[in-house]
């Protein structure tokens, strides 16, 4: 299995180098354009060690030193003039910082994983064009972008990053009140640009039935398990899962780890009531879901396994070490085994909400009654999960048929 590197937010230009020793090596690198220009260094090492080695204080000296080697850089790029973060000095660079910064940034609000996933994506677009002022960037500029971002068929990362742009700029305008912001904004609320195709895949009964076995055979019950709650309760995988942040995000939780971090929003076993039936609040929009395992045959065999059902923590807990997954790991290990058991790489463990849903309308359930079983807000979002389109609408048109016949007689 390839060795997966380290994760550390807030850290930017950090390269994670494999040792042969089994351990990681953190490289601070220069910006290609940057270096082109004379800048030097080019890297720096600043750590080595194995992810078990990343606790709270390793984790804060990478992410100190990655910055004040970023903002070296950056000040010499600008003739020595350095980045002070919060005060937007009209670059682009400045303008990301501010927003990730400024004490009344909506940044702020965003959850964990999602201030992990706006880092990346203003990592990304500051990379190369963070110099870039404001007041030069055009309709044409942000076309050009869009054109180098989603070469090789990367439609979604492009589409991601023009987003992010967005934010930012719109910050601009709302918090700086920069009137260069104000006008890319206005240019950019005009334009359009080509969004990913919608997922067409979907995890069946079949496939979902092939994985759990194929996970017991591997020794990973609790990903059975797993799956078997995504699919049959039609459950996000983080509400299954949970997630793991720092000890300094919002959140009470008595499940801890030696990295500093603390989980939540996962299935606990006091959700579960003496009739199986589960209560849980959802990751997502908070919405409070009941359901009946009883009700989930899946679930109930892999239940069945357990020689008595625990009465507290966590639902789903990875073997090795007795706590919950991380994400990014459950997702490896369940590639592995899904792949081994005949799942096409195409189908995602992401899938199981859309196979339940087109199950469901493949039954015959009413539309409305799967929206609330999956807490979508609106039936759009439930008609865009359900897959299988053109077998619906040949089975419409095969009513519709059979109702013309039944008329003429």
């Amino acid at each position: 299995m390839k060795r997966k590197p380290p994760r550390v937010t807030n850290a930017p230009g950090i390269n994670w180098m494999p040792r042969k020793d089994g351990q990681w090596k953190a490289l601070w690198r220069a910006r290609a354009d940057l270096v082109e220009r004379g800048y030097l260094p080019k890297a720096v090492g600043i750590w080595i060690g194995t992810p078990d080695d990343l606790d709270a204080n390793n984790i804060y000296w990478i992410q100190t030193r990655a910055n004040d080697l970023q903002a070296d850089m950056l000040a010499w790029g600008r003739g020595g003039v350095p980045v002070v973060p919060g005060v937007f000095d009209g670059t682009l660079d400045a303008l990301a910082a501010a927003y990730r910064t400024d004490a009344d940034s909506p940044y702020h609000k965003k959850r964990y994983v999602t201030r992990q996933f706006y880092d990346k994506l203003l990592e990304q677009l500051t990379k190369k064009h963070g110099s870039e002022l404001v007041a030069n960037i055009k309709g044409r500029t942000v076309l050009r972008w869009h054109e180098e971002w989603s070469a090789g068929g990367k439609v979604a990362m492009a589409h991601a990053l023009v987003g992010m742009l967005r934010t930012i700029v719109n910050f601009g305008v709302t918090m700086l009140e920069s009137e260069d912001c104000e006008r890319l904004s206005s240019v950019m609320s005009k334009m359009r640009f080509a969004m990913a195709k919608p997922r067409s895949e979907a995890l069946t009964a079949d496939m979902v039935v092939a994985i759990r076995a194929k996970a017991h055979e591997k020794g990973y019950p609790s990903i059975a398990l797993a799956q078997a709650l995504q699919f049959e309760l039609i459950l996000r995988q983080k509400d299954v899962l949970g997630e793991w942040v720092p000890i300094s995000e919002p959140g009470m939780s008595d499940v801890v780890n030696s990295m500093g971090s603390k989980w939540l929003r996962g299935l606990r076993w006091e959700e579960i009531d003496e009739n199986l039936t589960l209560r849980h609040i959802t990751s997502k929009r908070g919405k409070p879901i009941e359901r009946s395992l009883r009700s989930a045959p899946m679930v109930m065999e892999e239940l069945g396994r357990f020689r008595e059902l625990p009465k507290s923590g966590p639902v789903v807990v990875y073997e090795r070490s007795g706590q919950p997954w991380s994400s990014s790991y459950f997702r490896q290990v369940w590639r592995d085994i899904a792949t081994e058991a005949g799942v096409p790489k195409s189908v995602r463990n992401m899938d199981s909400r859309a196979g339940a849903i087109t199950e469901a309308t493949d039954a015959g359930a009413e539309l409305e009654h799967i929206r609330h079983a999956a807490t979508h807000s609106d039936i759009a979002m439930t008609q865009r999960y359900s897959r299988g389109d053109a077998g619906k609408a040949e089975a419409v048109a095969m009513k519709r048929i059979e109702h013309r016949n039944k008329s003429r007689t």
